[in-house]
């Protein structure tokens, strides 16, 4: 993994999906979430405020590693791609 991909990608897409404009969409879509939960792409962890506690079980999953460490400690991350998820079928809402 190169500098850009270690120092600079992460941070443009943390920068690029702050927008003030994407957060009536993570609202009603993170908001409207419940039970045990996977987040595909969860990249820097920018829709974690916008869970109720209607969530029982939120997992993350990125297959960035500088994103998952940007999100780190708060829920748990697994390191994957959406191809190849590595959980049960049906084992989320």
């Amino acid at each position: 993994m190169g500098f850009y991909d270690r120092r600079i990608l992460p941070r443009v897409i943390h920068l690029a999906m702050r927008a003030k404009r994407l957060d009536p969409y993570r609202a009603r879509v993170a908001g409207a979430a419940e039970g045990r939960v996977l987040e595909v792409g969860m990249g820097s962890g920018l829709n974690l405020p916008y869970y109720s506690d209607r969530v029982t079980d939120l997992i993350g999953l990125e297959p960035h590693p500088k994103l998952r460490e940007m999100v780190r400690g708060r829920i748990r991350m697994i390191a994957a791609s959406a191809e190849e998820i590595p959980l049960k079928t049906a084992s989320v809402d």
